[in-house]
């Protein structure tokens, strides 16, 4: 009887591993799941959004010097207000708070713009490196696709291509060492 325990215990355990594999599949297939964005795909974003962070650091800035200047408004719905455990908030915590918080993004984006610029200056001797400029870092929200960008540096487009896949792997690496781990696996 102790044989049948144990195959049934197999039994119940595979068909429930099996089950969830299912499930999860389904709900990638439907969206309700994002598959993982690939390390490329992250530094594209990044450089996608470089200047709105900067943008964003800049708005943080002028967000803390207004609350400093005039104070919290007393009923606002664009700020949200988080409730501690114990209820009520007085207004000079309601102040503290809204000012430590914005200061602790103005930090972490900060970080993350200087990890940018860190791995663009890493690059930026590169002959191919107006590719990047072009195709991401825009200052007037004006993107060239790979064709225009052929164009105006008179290259291939599978130049263009080719060097622009080159730039990002670098910074890949440089902004997710741990994307090297992609390859040993």
């Amino acid at each position: 009887m102790g044989n049948k325990t144990v195959n049934i215990e197999d039994a119940i355990a595979k068909t429930a591993k099996e089950t969830a594999k299912e499930v999860i599949q389904e709900l990638r297939n439907s969206k309700m799941i994002k598959n993982e964005m690939s390390y490329f795909k992250k530094v594209e974003l990044l450089l996608y959004n470089y200047n709105n962070l900067k943008a964003a650091l800049k708005q943080k800035d002028e967000d803390i010097k207004y609350i400093k200047d005039h104070g919290l408004p007393q009923k606002s719905g664009s700020i949200v207000v988080y409730q501690t455990s114990g209820g009520n908030i007085s207004g000079q915590d309601r102040y503290m708070n809204l000012i430590e918080k914005y200061e602790l993004e103005k930090l972490e984006t900060s970080r993350e713009i200087k990890r940018i610029e860190n791995a663009l200056d890493k690059i930026k001797n590169d002959r191919y490196y107006p590719i990047i400029k072009l195709k991401y870092l825009s200052d007037h929200g004006e993107r060239y696709n790979e064709e225009r960008i052929a164009e105006k540096l008179d290259r291939d487009r599978s130049t263009i291509t080719r060097n622009k896949s080159r730039l990002i792997n670098t910074m890949k690496t440089i902004l997710f060492p741990e994307s090297i781990r992609e390859f040993n696996n």
